[in-house]
C-alpha cells in the first residue's frame, strides 16, 4: 500500500512538472494550431528523454515498474527540474531511500537549556510531524503559551493555514505559507509509511482552500530557512530570518531559530519586550 501511494505521488509530480513546461522552453517548434494539453505532451517528454511512450505513460499512471537512475536523470534534464525537485523525484521513484521512522527524546533538560539561552531570539523544536515540542520564553511572548492550547494548534502548518489570528500577524503570509508547504511536501515524500501524514494532509485539504490549491501544485523545496515579518500588537513590526537545524541525537527533531534582520529595529524591540515582561 505504501509503494502504491508513492507511485501515485510520482505520477502526480511528473504530470505537474510536464504541464508547467512550455514547448518553447523545451526547444520544441510549435505550430499555430491550438494545443489542448497545457505544457508538454507525454510523447514529447518520452522523445526528449529517449524512452518509449508506453513506458513513460505507465510511469505517469503510477504502474509498478522499475526506474533506472539513467532514466531519472533523463527526466530531470527534460523537465528542467531544480536541485530540490531532482531529489524529490529520486525519493518518489526509489522506495529504498525512504527512511525508517525513528522515535527520539526531544525535551531533554540540556535541550531546553539551549533554547532558554537563546535570549531574545525566538526558538523552538519540532518533531517529524512539525508539532512544537519545546520552546523558549520569547516564543511564548510572540506566539502565546503552547501549554495552554490544543495539541493540533502546536502544529506549524496548522497554525499557518488554519489559525486566522496567526495568519493575520504574518505580514508576508503567502510567501511564508507556500515556502513551508513546499518544504513539508518534500518531507511528506520521505515519510509516506507514516499514516499520520496522509490523514493530516486530507484534513487540511478539506478545511483550507489555500492549502488544497497549493498542495495540488506539488511544489517542493529542501530549503529550511526563510524570512518572516510579524505584526505584533505591542512591539509593532518584527522582521526575522529563520534557520532550521537537525538534532541527530534526538531522532527526527529539528530546532528552528529566528534571528532579527539587521537594520529593522527588531533586535531592540525584542529586548524591550523582554524588559516589559520582567516588570509585569
Amino acid at each position: 500500500m505504501n509503494d502504491e501511494r508513492r507511485r501515485r505521488e510520482l505520477a502526480d509530480f511528473l504530470r505537474t512538472r510536464r504541464s508547467r513546461l512550455s514547448p518553447q522552453e523545451a526547444g520544441i517548434p510549435v505550430e499555430n494550431a491550438r494545443r489542448r494539453t497545457p505544457g508538454l505532451r507525454r510523447e514529447e517528454v518520452a522523445t526528449l528523454s529517449g524512452i518509449s511512450l508506453p513506458w513513460y505513460t505507465a510511469l505517469e499512471q503510477g504502474r509498478d515498474i522499475q526506474v533506472s537512475e539513467q532514466v531519472l536523470e533523463s527526466l530531470v534534464r527534460t523537465l528542467q527540474l531544480s536541485h530540490d525537485e531532482r531529489n524529490h523525484l529520486f525519493v518518489l521513484a526509489n522506495s529504498s531511500v525512504v527512511p525508517y521512522v525513528t522515535v527520539g527524546e526531544s525535551n531533554s533538560p540540556a535541550l531546553q537549556q539551549i533554547l532558554d539561552r537563546m535570549g531574545s531570539y525566538p526558538a523552538y523544536v519540532i518533531d517529524r510531524h512539525w508539532n512544537v515540542t519545546a520552546w523558549n520564553k520569547m516564543t511564548s511572548t510572540l506566539c502565546g503559551d503552547f501549554n495552554q492550547i490544543a495539541e493540533i494548534e502546536r502544529n506549524i502548518l496548522w497554525r499557518v493555514f488554519m489559525m486566522k489570528e496567526t495568519e493575520a500577524r504574518i505580514v508576508n503570509w503567502e510567501n511564508v505559507a507556500t515556502m513551508l508547504l513546499a518544504h513539508f511536501r518534500s518531507r511528506y515524500a520521505l515519510y509516506m509509511n507514516d499514516s499520520w501524514y496522509r490523514e493530516f494532509v486530507d484534513k487540511l485539504c478539506e478545511q483550507s482552500e489555500e492549502f488544497r490549491v497549493w498542495w495540488r501544485r506539488h511544489d517542493v523545496s529542501g530549503t529550511s530557512k526563510g524570512e518572516k515579518v510579524i505584526q505584533h500588537p505591542k512591539a509593532g513590526l518584527l522582521s526575522f530570518r529563520y534557520h532550521s537545524f537537525a538534532l541527530p541525537e534526538s531522532g527526527d527533531f529539528v530546532m528552528r531559530v529566528y534571528t532579527p534582520i539587521e537594520n529593522t529595529g527588531t533586535d531592540e524591540q525584542l529586548k524591550d519586550l523582554i524588559d516589559e515582561s520582567r516588570l509585569a
